[in-house]
């Protein structure tokens, strides 16, 4: 049988508290080298830059395209962004500008068939 006496709940926190990661680890080289290799392994080119601000702008345009219609129940499906030629959402409030003009010559030229 354990008896536990008590203890301040400090000492034992204080007793506890040396674990894995509770000191930093020397370094094998400097800081100026290990931002030097990060930056080798792992930085991007200004074209891979310039390409992940762009796919940024264009998901943040398309979020704020996509309106839900929620307040009527009879509306529920409808074309929020005012692009769908049927009055029900088919999924071009995510196309851009030109890919939207497209489409919708290819859907006006396949109405009349």
């Amino acid at each position: 049988m354990v008896i536990l006496l008590p203890i301040h709940l400090g000492q034992c926190l204080r007793e506890v508290d040396m674990s894995k990661g509770s000191t930093a680890r020397p370094f094998s080289v400097s800081q100026r080298e290990f931002d030097s290799r990060w930056d080798t392994i792992f930085r991007k080119s200004p074209q891979e830059m310039q390409d992940a601000v762009r796919e940024d702008e264009e998901f943040d345009r398309i979020d704020a395209m996509q309106i839900r219609v929620k307040e009527d129940k009879n509306k529920f499906g409808s074309c929020g962004c005012g692009r769908s030629p049927t009055g029900k959402c088919i999924g071009w409030h995510g196309l851009t500008e030109e890919a939207f003009k497209e489409k919708l010559k290819e859907y006006k030229l396949n109405e009349g068939k």
